[in-house]
């Protein structure tokens, strides 16, 4: 049995977790994301096996990373029709709906009725806000080359959180042991200029999300970017409501290749999906031709809904 666990992270500078482009960032990150890192920690900590045979067995489970507002937390927003009610005319109001990515973690049952109420909606403009700067590219250049980046900074006493599952106090201290060594290195890109630094605080699950992962519901919606095992993946499309998203990326071990290289592409299941039936998904080899195996994070993490 696996035992639900809660993390804060409270970064002490900016971050920035890509688009793609430098000069476009996100406010926050996908469980890969955190893997990723997670396991360039535990090859300088010598248990990169240890760590991915409790990942790939499903004792260790993590969900996306999702804003907190002081003690306000949010989740995503499902990917599911939901018959509007009559005072949900306005097209206004639909429209805000539509844009809406998050939304408070003590209403979406009410969401998925269809009696999410406007007024509790938040934009997240409190939550930080985005600052650029101008870096100088010197590295392979006849000339210096200036370049921007985006950033993010979260406003005091707001973050991102994420969910831990953990089936044994061995693998939850190894995953703390990892992070308390990652919130040094720092997550996301251009922590060589200082960003993405963090500390990692522990805190009972709250009621809120509490209910939802112990709930049994009529469909299950997705915490973290995951993709079935292929025996398993007929049955967790049939009826879902799901969006894809495609994950890439540059491999960050200087051991792989003698230049850098990218990823495979793999095409995932975003958080806020929801299915009929959960299913367990995998750790996934996405190395393309370099000296050693470059994992991606797909394991699924389900809060259970009622529609």
């Amino acid at each position: 049995m696996l035992h639900g666990h809660f993390r804060n992270l409270e970064f002490t500078g900016g971050v920035h977790f890509g688009r793609h482009l430098l000069e476009d960032a996100d406010i926050s990150f996908q469980a890969d994301t955190l893997f990723s890192a997670l396991c360039q920690e535990a090859v300088k900590e010598q248990c990169l096996e240890k760590f991915l045979a409790m990942a790939r067995a499903g004792e260790l489970l993590i969900s996306d990373a999702f804003p907190y507002m002081g003690s306000q937390y949010f989740l995503p927003k499902p990917f599911l029709w939901i018959k509007p009610g009559e005072e949900r005319g306005d097209s206004t109001e639909k429209k805000k709906l539509k844009k809406m990515q998050y939304l408070p973690a003590e209403y979406l049952d009410a969401y998925c009725q269809g009696a999410f109420p406007i007024d509790k909606m938040e934009d997240l403009s409190d939550l930080g806000n985005f600052q650029m700067k101008v870096s100088v590219s010197i590295r392979g250049q006849e000339e210096p080359k200036p370049y921007r980046v985006q950033y993010y900074c979260f406003k005091e006493g707001n973050g991102l959180y994420f969910l831990l599952g953990a089936k044994e106090k061995e693998g939850k201290a190894l995953f703390d042991e990892l992070m308390a060594s990652l919130s040094y290195s720092g997550l996301g890109g251009k922590r060589s200029s200082g960003l993405g630094r963090f500390e990692c605080r522990a805190f009972p699950v709250p009621d809120a999300l509490l209910r939802g992962l112990a709930r049994k519901g009529s469909r299950y919606m997705l915490l973290s970017c995951a993709l079935p095992r292929d025996e398993e993946l007929d049955q967790a499309v049939e009826g879902a409501d799901y969006q894809l998203v495609k994950r890439s990326g540059f491999v960050a071990s200087a051991d792989y290749a003698p230049q850098q290289m990218r990823k495979r592409d793999l095409y995932v299941f975003h958080s806020g999906s929801c299915f009929r039936q959960p299913f367990q998904g995998d750790i996934w080899d996405v190395s393309a031709g370099g000296n050693h195996p470059v994992y991606r994070y797909g394991k699924g993490l389900f809060m259970g809904v009622t529609v």
